[in-house]
């Protein structure tokens, strides 16, 4: 459905729309474009300006938006696409700021649609329904007391709208699926500035559920449907000993566990003065006892330091999160849908022994997938990513002061070692940790769906109003 005012007020202004980008920028009307709004335009050296225009991955903080639009409606959304195509500027959405490229960054207008964060619960359906700006922190505040969830991310200020749409992980996927697998409708501000209300049977509802933020519009609400959680054991186990057979073994173990149980493993990095160690991180919802049954051959190899508690959910998804404080980092993901065998294990402790311990911190990380994750097809949705059993990421942070011949000794390692990984895990990337430094992005990120998500792309954005280095062409 299309909503008409915002159709014609697009329509009016088809003379302009496409109008190249300009070279050097004019005097732009900034005053009209706030006339428009019943949000605010914040604008360089404004009240709030610097905190509204930092994203999440520092690496990207010096770029800056010309001005920034904090829209309260889709309608707001709606009148600054039109006002940046009427004048040649370039526009990024922002609902989370975490795109790990800095995507949701712009030398032109951000569009900040962190305002939109208002939640309305279905009681008779059980479908809650979001605004583009909610968070990870939106959705617990609104149902901790429910006992309600979807499969949500650890890190409170992710936005919903770029875990949504890039398929978005979480401990609660084998059991229940991604995020978009409970997406059930959603609503977008296309390029024409046409506000458009999306359900099944949608070639954009289709691609909205999992293609990556940024490529066809700027989506305003999402409505999922929701299911009962209860209490679970909630980890978090470390091992210094012999972390390489630490390792091993719990990748085994976790392979045969039960959906009922998601994880990540971490290799973390040797440091100045101490060696490679091995984190265990994630929720049961078996006992203590039952976990600890589960994992008796690691622990038979060495004990770990951490903790074991059985919680409530919100109250064990609190043990489970992390701050996710801005700072400077890349990550290189690869979905393994091959098996982490001997070679593998061997290939990911060789990289962590070669890091150069010059920046901050550096890990190998994988998050276990399968499960109800790989219950549809690769077609079904956007998401392509249905046959893998792990996704790896490979981390590195550096700090502002990290000289820049010391950072680039740092990068050389995280591309050398990616590229051992890549054939040995056998599957794509995650678009949600978009790579800039990805030379197969197109096929790494959408496989055989990229020739219809491209087709989608043609229609619904012309003239490439949403584009980036990493967006799906058209």
């Amino acid at each position: 459905m299309i909503d008409r005012r915002a159709f014609l007020f697009g329509a009016a202004g088809a003379a302009v729309l496409a109008r190249p980008l300009l070279g050097a920028m004019p005097r732009l009307p900034w005053d009209a474009l706030a006339k428009r709004l019943s949000g605010t335009v914040v604008r360089p050296g404004d009240a709030g300006f610097a905190a509204y225009a930092r994203p999440n991955n520092l690496r990207y903080a010096s770029r800056l938006p010309l001005g920034i639009a904090r829209c309260r409606t889709a309608r707001d959304v709606s009148a600054s696409i039109l006002w940046a195509r009427e004048n040649g500027v370039p526009l990024a959405a922002r609902s989370g700021g975490h795109s790990y490229a800095g995507y949701s960054t712009t030398g032109g207008l951000l569009i900040d649609l962190r305002e939109m964060d208002a939640v309305v619960f279905d009681e008779s359906t059980g479908i809650a329904t979001l605004g583009g700006g909610s968070r990870n922190a939106t959705f617990e505040a609104a149902f901790r007391h429910r006992n309600l969830a979807i499969t949500h991310g650890r890190c409170p200020s992710v936005g919903i709208a770029g875990l949504v749409l890039g398929g978005g992980i979480g401990f609660n996927m084998r059991a229940h699926g991604i995020t978009a697998d409970r997406l059930v409708a959603t609503e977008i501000v296309t390029a024409d500035g046409a506000i458009h209300r999306l359900a099944d049977g949608d070639d954009l509802m289709w691609a909205c559920r999992g293609a990556g933020g940024g490529n066809f519009g700027i989506n305003t609400s999402f409505s999922f449907r929701t299911y009962e959680v209860g209490t679970r054991t909630v980890f978090n186990l470390i091992w210094d000993v012999r972390p390489e057979d630490v390792f091993a073994r719990l990748v085994d173990i976790l392979d045969r566990a039960p959906d009922a149980l998601g994880s990540k493993v971490s290799a973390i990095a040797p440091t100045a003065t101490s060696g490679i160690k091995v984190q265990l991180l994630g929720q049961f919802e078996g006992t203590p006892a039952d976990l600890r049954a589960m994992l008796a051959d690691v622990y038979a190899i060495a004990e770990p330091t951490g903790s074991v508690v059985r919680e409530p959910y919100w109250k064990a998804q609190a043990f489970l999160a992390e701050p996710g404080v801005p700072a400077y980092y890349q990550e290189r993901s690869r979905f393994f849908d091959r098996r982490i065998d001997h070679r593998a294990v061997a290939a990911i402790f060789d990289g962590l022994r070669r890091y150069p311990k010059t920046a901050r911190e550096a890990a190998f990380k994988i998050f276990q997938t399968g499960g109800r994750v790989n219950a549809r097809k690769p077609g079904d949705t956007a998401f392509v990513h249905r046959s893998s059993s792990w996704l790896s990421s490979i981390e590195l942070y550096w700090q502002k002061t990290t000289p820049d011949a010391v950072l680039e000794q740092n990068l050389a390692w995280l591309d050398a070692y990616y590229a051992t990984i890549v054939p040995l895990a056998g599957g794509g990337a995650y678009q949600n940790f978009i790579d800039p430094s990805l030379v197969d992005w197109k096929a790494a990120y959408h496989g055989s769906n990229l020739e219809r998500l491209e087709a989608i792309k043609r229609r619904v954005d012309p003239s490439g109003t949403f584009a980036f280095a990493e967006a799906i062409p058209g």
